[in-house]
């Protein structure tokens, strides 16, 4: 008897306690629905965030970047090295190991760049589309490689300089090389690019470089020897098509520049 009394003093405790609290329980519950209300907000920012990070234009050429990072051994002064090594032997010289082949956009960008951020819908939907629409006779895929011009020295080297400020001091020539091609280019000619835009490219500038400043880099057996290497140079993208889609119309400017049509077209 004294067990069964001990027993049932026990559960009458907790019957009391659970009568005595239950008005904490409508508070828990209340807690918990505005915990979950005021958390909503702050998740579904963070998607968002993310997904517009997943979509930006620094995303997109991040890709296809080779970094000033190493002075002299980075892969952006090698690859450029190979290109004007290219240039003046006329054979394209550059590494398969770029993956670039032999025709390619060569484009200088910047994390904070309005231009940059227009030209990448363009881009994004000329390479999404180029084995559908934009490939049709032409033998050579599309590739681009990016250089960021704002990309921070982590090293240790060169403090006082930018990445960039010492890549353009290190290839003064090739600069000088492209500026004096694309002087008289059919770009050029038809206004598409300024004197101002080849004087920058040409003097290699940093505090007068623009971007996106954008070079189509071919060695392709369709282009004639005489003229092989940066054939072309442009800065931003136009507009050219009448789709009523803007990215579309910038593909189509890209794709005359690609195929040399349009204001690129040679006499």
């Amino acid at each position: 008897m004294i067990v069964l009394r001990a027993i049932g003093a026990f559960f009458a405790k907790i019957w009391r306690w659970i009568r005595e609290t239950a008005w904490v329980q409508p508070l828990l519950i209340v807690g918990l629905i505005f915990g979950v209300m005021f958390s909503i907000k702050p998740i579904y920012n963070a998607i968002k965030d993310a997904q517009a990070k997943a979509s930006s234009a620094e995303t997109y050429y991040r890709q296809f970047q080779v970094s000033l990072v190493g002075g002299e051994d980075s892969q952006a002064s090698k690859l450029t090295n190979q290109i004007y090594e290219s240039i003046e032997t006329q054979t394209n010289k550059i590494d398969s190991s770029f993956g670039l082949g032999d025709k390619f956009f060569l484009m200088y960008v910047a994390e904070d760049c309005d231009k940059c951020n227009s030209a990448k819908g363009g881009f994004e939907y000329f390479e999404e589309n180029f084995s559908t629409i934009y490939s049709k006779g032409n033998s050579e895929p599309f590739h681009i490689v990016t250089i960021f011009t704002d990309e921070i020295m982590s090293d240790g080297s060169d403090s006082e300089k930018t990445a960039f400020i010492s890549y353009l001091e290190r290839h003064v020539s090739f600069f000088e090389n492209v500026g004096g091609n694309i002087w008289g280019s059919p770009y050029h000619i038809n206004k598409g690019l300024s004197d101002e835009d080849i004087e920058a490219i040409q003097e290699a500038d940093p505090d007068n470089f623009r971007t996106p400043t954008v070079f189509l880099v071919d060695f392709s057996s369709s282009c004639p020897d005489a003229t092989k290497g940066v054939t072309d140079a442009f800065v931003g993208v136009e507009e050219v098509g009448t789709s009523g889609n803007s990215d579309a119309n910038k593909a189509e400017f890209i794709y005359d520049a690609w195929t040399h049509q349009g204001k690129f077209e040679r006499s």
